[in-house]
């Protein structure tokens, strides 16, 4: 990807880690600012989901989905918080889901459901307690976006698939660029007003 981006003339930095390890995380963003010399924009992205039953998932596999899908998200925001204070600005953007504010079905993913509610709540919180430094915190909530994963389901699993389909109102998934207006909108100066907000990109499904 940062090859790609080099080869269109922009500038890209590719840096290998593991958002649960806080010393790949602190190395990440002081390549960033050491790179630029400012970290304006931060987005969360990183997370997974482990299917099972409630009543029989294993601890472990929820403690592994909340170590990546919230700890990797405060670990972030708590390193790009120096360099933006610093700065008196910043925006951080954190990958929610739609999971996080209504039960997916027929998928059990308990624990899944727990942490993206978690990534929404950490983003209000971190909204209310560094707004006095200028950073803004949102979250985005996508619903059932054709990733490579979830396109490979749709070949592999088509009744799934159309379970998933009728309850999402306008009837069709997500295409992973029609997340790109909601994430350059909060990461901009017009939304120099917004902060703990999240915005739901689901075609619907969490209004049904």
């Amino acid at each position: 990807m940062a090859a790609s981006l080099r080869s269109d003339g922009a500038t890209a930095l590719a840096l290998g880690g593991d958002v649960t390890v806080e010393a790949d995380v602190a190395r990440a963003v002081d390549a960033v600012v050491g790179e630029w010399g400012s970290l304006d924009v931060l987005v969360n992205n990183a997370g997974i989901a482990l299917l099972a039953p409630a009543e029989t998932a294993p601890l472990d596999d929820i403690r592994l989905v909340f170590e990546i899908d919230v700890f990797g998200v405060i670990a972030f925001a708590k390193e790009a918080f120096r360099p933006m204070r610093a700065q008196g600005k910043g925006s951080i953007i954190n990958m929610a889901s739609m999971a996080g504010i209504t039960v997916l079905r027929p998928q059990e993913h308990a624990g899944y459901n727990a942490a993206k509610a978690a990534v929404i709540m950490v983003s209000k919180s971190l909204a209310v307690e560094w707004a006095e430094f200028g950073i803004r915190v949102n979250a985005i909530a996508p619903g059932y976006m054709l990733t490579p994963p979830v396109d490979k389901l749709r070949a592999e699993d088509p009744a799934r698939w159309s379970v998933w389909m009728a309850d999402v109102p306008m009837e069709r998934a997500g295409n992973p660029d029609e997340l790109q207006g909601a994430a350059v909108y909060l990461a901009s100066d017009s939304a120099s007003y917004v902060t703990g907000s999240v915005v739901v990109v689901d075609g619907g499904y969490s209004c049904a």
